[in-house]
């Protein structure tokens, strides 16, 4: 016994339909996948400037905020002044390069101090600011 479909043929355009689901989605990944870089978890309100910050790659995030604990985060966790030093021999193989994004609020002999700390531990050390208002 011979079965016949009784389905008329599919065109091409059912086809394409799924690869042009895949290739929006790819678009839509990439354009918002850019915006995801040097984000810091917390919230920083950063000191304007006219000057720009150099070229980062795999640099470590130091975090600054205000507050009276004197805790601050080192590439998302949560540190302390004295579980820094330890940190820092750990990541030195990883990259040299440190960045500091420190709060406006945020006492200028506390950023001096970390960053002191860090460059005697063989970084290189870049603080975050944010364009000046034209």
């Amino acid at each position: 016994m011979k079965l016949e479909s009784t389905l008329s043929d599919r065109s091409g355009m059912l086809y394409t339909a799924p690869l042009m689901d895949v290739i929006l989605l790819l678009i839509i990944f990439f354009l918002f996948g850019s915006n995801l870089v040097l984000k810091s978890g917390v919230e920083v309100k950063l000191p304007a400037s006219s000057s720009s910050l150099p070229s980062a790659e795999d640099a470590h995030i130091i975090t600054l905020i205000p507050n009276e604990t004197g805790e601050f985060y080192f590439n998302d966790e949560r540190v302390s002044l004295t579980s820094l030093q330890g940190k820092l021999g750990d990541a030195v193989k990883r990259s040299n390069q440190v960045v500091i994004l420190g709060d406006e609020a945020v006492g200028y002999g506390v950023v001096m101090g970390i960053a002191r700390l860090v460059l005697d531990a063989g970084f290189e050390v870049s603080f975050a600011t944010k364009m000046e208002a034209q």
